[in-house]
């Protein structure tokens, strides 16, 4: 970087061949005089570009004392250049710095020095800049060593200060209102993508926008700066807000085309397999009968137990089962054929029943609701019967009504299960994902915001 400045640079020295004793008044000579003068080489070591303003003629001063000191002024503009480190950049400060060194003479011919000290250099405070404010003043005086020798060296170093209202109002605040109006497509509604995507597009463009301007008015520097930080920070929020819109359309509109396609191969696969169950049930059905008849026939046997006299005689049929049940559980007789098991209660387990297609249990409970005789519990392994609850007599009978209404039963879940088509995901979970974003966002953005300027104003 670098820096114009307007000055009057005065030189002065003793020259005892311009001595004059006749008059104690000093001389103002004509400005070509210095061309016949003695003068020193000075120059700007860090010059860039320089000259002399010459309108109406050029601007050089010449003053003669008696004594013979000879102060000589220019009025000079220049501009120097300025090592800065943009890091900070633009809550950053800056030390510049104008050489003043002679080119030919060394130590040995001249001296250089500030003449009055501190207070060489006057005008500073009055001095208004539109981007920086002058911190710090230093004024140097050193020797500097070449192969050609020793040279004076004068050194005027200030500190600046970049005043950051511009920054805020033309970069900061804009960054900062776009970012927020990213997230208003929070609260516009999941299924209006025209608005949605609009919106997204729209402020990552202007993020762009802003960032492209911004590193065309700046020089090509290999690193991160302080407001490249904070408006790419912005830009990944505006991002992340066009995303989070692509992610609830993936969940609404996307993942249920899959999900169908993933249910419609276990269908076709389930119906693939539907031949050999046919041929397998007819033998379900003979195994099955055989057990209900041989447990009617058991059952017919309780007439038949001696029952020991109590205080009240046992004449019911509920009360001879449960007799009849309790010597069976003591014996150990749990299991008839066919693998059909009834458990020390009389309940009949069919584990042998298996569904080929997938059913959801609330597609089975409606299947079987009409049947009131039996009571059904479902699990992944297969379907448990329990019998009938309300009335004992006439087992034999409702054995067999029981279990005929089991097979018309399995009959219809095999057909509807071949029917089941999947549903549209549930709303609630994509006003969920919005509901989040309208909270998380927000506060990440202010966390954000309270680490950048905590860290960069310090």
């Amino acid at each position: 970087q670098d820096y114009t400045i307007t000055m009057y640079f005065q030189q002065s020295w003793r020259d005892k061949r311009l001595a004059y004793t006749e008059l104690s008044l000093n001389l103002t000579l004509d400005n070509r005089v210095a061309d016949h003068l003695w003068l020193p080489d000075t120059y700007f070591l860090n010059d860039k570009k320089s000259f002399l303003h010459g309108v109406t003629v050029k601007n050089r001063m010449i003053r003669l004392h008696p004594d013979g000191t000879v102060l000589y002024g220019l009025r000079i503009t220049t501009t120097a250049a300025c090592m800065m480190d943009l890091r900070r950049y633009p809550l950053d400060q800056q030390n510049c710095t104008l050489e003043i060194e002679s080119y030919g003479y060394t130590t040995d011919d001249i001296v250089f020095f500030w003449q009055g000290g501190d207070s060489a250099v006057t005008g500073v405070d009055k001095l208004e800049l539109p981007q920086f404010s002058i911190v710090e003043l230093q004024l140097v005086s050193r020797e500097v060593s070449f192969i050609t020798g020793s040279y004076p060296r004068l050194s005027l170093s200030f500190m600046i200060k970049r005043n950051i209202g511009y920054f805020i109002l033309q970069t900061y605040m804009p960054s900062i209102l776009i970012t927020i109006l990213s997230w208003v497509s929070f609260w516009i509604n999941y299924d209006a993508s025209a608005a949605r995507v609009a919106l997204g597009v729209t402020t990552v463009l202007t993020m762009t926008t802003i960032n492209t301007h911004l590193r065309e008015t700046l020089p090509k520097i290999p690193y991160v700066k302080a407001i490249d930080v904070y408006l790419m920070g912005c830009f990944v929020f505006v991002f992340l807000a066009l995303l989070e819109y692509a992610f609830v359309n993936y969940v609404f509109f996307g993942q249920g085309p899959q999900q169908q396609k993933k249910i419609n191969e276990r269908l076709n696969k389930a119906n693939n397999e539907r031949p050999r169950y046919e041929e397998k049930r007819p033998r379900e059905q003979i195994g099955l009968l055989t057990v209900l008849f041989l447990f009617q026939s058991e059952i017919q046997k309780m007439d038949s137990i001696s029952v020991p006299y109590q205080s009240n005689t046992i004449r019911s049929y509920s009360q001879r089962r449960n007799l009849y049940l309790e010597e069976q559980r003591k014996v150990g007789v749990h299991t008839f054929r066919n693998h059909i098991i009834v458990d020390p209660y009389g309940n009949i387990l069919l584990t042998t029943l298996e569904m080929n297609n997938e059913v959801m249990p609330s597609e089975v409970a409606s299947s079987v609701s009409d049947s009131r005789n039996s009571v059904m519990s479902f699990d992944s392994s297969g379907v448990q019967f329990r019998k009938q609850m309300a009335s004992r007599d006439g087992f034999g009978h409702a054995t067999l009504d029981r279990s005929a209404a089991r097979n018309r039963a399995n009959c219809r879940l095999r057909r509807r299960s071949s029917k089941l088509k999947l549903k549209i995901p549930n709303l609630t979970d994509v006003s969920t994902i919005d509901k989040w974003s309208r909270i998380v966002f927000p506060i990440t953005f202010g966390f954000f915001n309270l680490i950048y300027w905590l860290y960069y104003v310090n």
